[in-house]
């Protein structure tokens, strides 16, 4: 008969199992990613304040009032920004 332990069910010389844990603070993702994860969050914020943001063909953004049907154009990311921050969506 094999030795065992008090509760009868794991031998004397039973070893934990290795566990990995994964760290969400490293930076596992490319650099590239970085700018539309943040393009995503700038056109969350502007979706609460009741405005939505759509692409351009060169990475130029329409930002539309969705019930009053007020648009406005914006030539760049760094506009996008500076217009949000008029609007306190930012």
């Amino acid at each position: 008969m094999h030795p065992t332990m008090s509760n009868g069910l794991a031998a004397a010389n039973n070893q934990p199992a290795e566990t990995y844990t994964l760290s969400t603070n490293d930076l596992d993702y490319p650099q590239s990613e970085r700018r539309s994860k943040a393009l995503a969050t700038i056109k969350a914020k502007f979706a609460l304040h009741g405005h939505s943001v759509h692409d351009g063909s060169n990475h130029d953004f329409i930002v539309v009032r969705m019930n009053w049907g007020h648009s406005r154009y914006c030539q760049d990311y760094a506009a996008l920004i500076g217009f949000g921050r008029q609007l306190g969506v930012l």
